[in-house]
């Protein structure tokens, strides 16, 4: 801790300029590399003297050259994955792919995850959720204001739905007295899910929930081979970054720019386009039955999940039939029924009502009004904070 604190007294504000509000105690940090520094060594030390001998054993065989061969790039493949996998484990290996401009999502949220886990001192606060979380609620700005008492981390993925989030909140090193806020709208639980998440994050753990849920067919094909691939073969789990990062992200971005430029510009064209795909069915039972196994999980751990009625751009929001709005709002009551202790709903129109300006698409916040939303919620949150009891936000 001493060489820390000589570290971050010449570079601590260097690092929380650079930093974009991810941490604010340097002498925290700099241990934590410090740390991670040693580790992976001797991670690679002990990878590198157990490969030796297995080499050894094997060349002392009476196999023929090519089945030693063989043998020999299998433990080389082993030992590069293991070690891959040390190194997943490491804000130090995952901020060689950080990029403010052109964010690599996963990255970023390997990054705070692990600074997550060293937050001392204070309550901590987690959003997740999708992007529209993203965009709704700054957490720089939130830590700026109640920072020193609740500090909060954003944990989001894109396209995120309700068992995305399960997935998530499983990742996520949760423990008794977190907050886990999420924003939430018709499009986390109507409509037809990415599978990017479940491609990145998927446990084998969470395939009886898949089978309970009838959740086969909710998901992209290929999304849960990848997940549990990923999960076996760290190299292949962390493909996507890798790529963005030895091939540019021009390239490995080029189907997404292609969507993009395809989208028909006009908000209410795109408004009326949406809302059609925006029903009640088997998807909707699903995305909701596992959100309600994350809220059941959540208050077992002694967790108080605040979950933010949000959203949309008024185009899309007049479209939206109202027997999907009148579900989302009876799932509310019936979450808030079965966990009063640990669960509050928090309506976003209480404090910020959008308009049309507010947004910049269909589904995101401008940054004008993304300050406004976040200092809204930050006053919400403060008489809770100030007393630390959760409880005065459930009332």
């Amino acid at each position: 801790m001493d060489a820390a604190r000589l570290i971050a007294k010449k570079f601590g504000a260097v690092l929380l300029r650079v930093s974009n509000g991810k941490f604010d105690d340097p002498v925290l940090f700099v241990h934590g590399r410090l740390r991670e520094c040693l580790t992976l060594v001797t991670v690679a030390l002990a990878l590198w003297l157990v490969g030796t001998a297995i080499r050894r054993v094997i060349n002392r065989s009476d196999r023929s050259p090519g089945s030693r061969g063989l043998q020999q790039a299998a433990v080389l493949f082993i030992s590069i994955n293991l070690f891959v996998w040390a190194c997943g484990r490491t804000v130090l290996f995952w901020s060689l792919f950080y990029n403010k401009k052109q964010v690599d999502n996963f990255a970023q949220y390997q990054i705070k995850r692990e600074l997550f886990t060293e937050l001392q001192g204070r309550r901590r606060a987690v959003l997740i959720g999708n992007s529209q979380t993203n965009r709704s609620i700054d957490e720089v700005a939130m830590n700026a204001m109640i920072g020193s008492r609740l500090w909060t981390t954003e944990l989001t993925q894109p396209g995120a739905r309700g068992f995305d989030m399960l997935i998530l909140s499983r990742d996520i090193p949760l423990k008794r007295g977190d907050w886990v806020i999420c924003y939430i709208t018709e499009i986390n639980f109507y409509g037809m899910g990415s599978g990017i998440v479940a491609a990145d994050f998927l446990h084998f753990g969470d395939i009886p929930d898949l089978a309970e849920f009838h959740g086969w067919s909710q998901l992209a094909p290929g999304s849960i081979r990848s997940g549990l691939l990923g999960k076996v073969l760290p190299l292949y789990r962390y493909r996507n970054s890798l790529s963005h990062r030895l091939l540019g992200w021009e390239i490995t971005r080029v189907h997404q720019s292609r969507h993009d430029s395809a989208v028909d510009p006009d908000p209410d064209a795109q408004a009326q386009s949406s809302a059609s795909k925006l029903g009640i069915g088997k998807g909707s039972e699903f995305e909701q039955a596992a959100f309600t196994r994350m809220a059941d999980e959540l208050s077992e751990k002694g967790c108080t999940l605040i979950v933010i009625a949000g959203n949309l751009h008024p185009a899309l929001a007049k479209r939206i039939a109202p027997e999907v709005r009148d579900d989302l709002a009876g799932f509310f009551k019936s979450l808030k029924h079965r966990h009063p202790d640990h669960l509050a709903i928090v309506d976003g129109s209480g404090f910020f009502v959008p308009d049309a300006d507010s947004f910049f698409d269909l589904v995101h916040f401008t940054d004008h009004a993304q300050q406004r939303f976040t200092h809204g919620l930050t006053l919400h949150l403060q008489p809770a904070v100030a007393s630390g009891l959760p409880s005065d936000l459930l009332e």
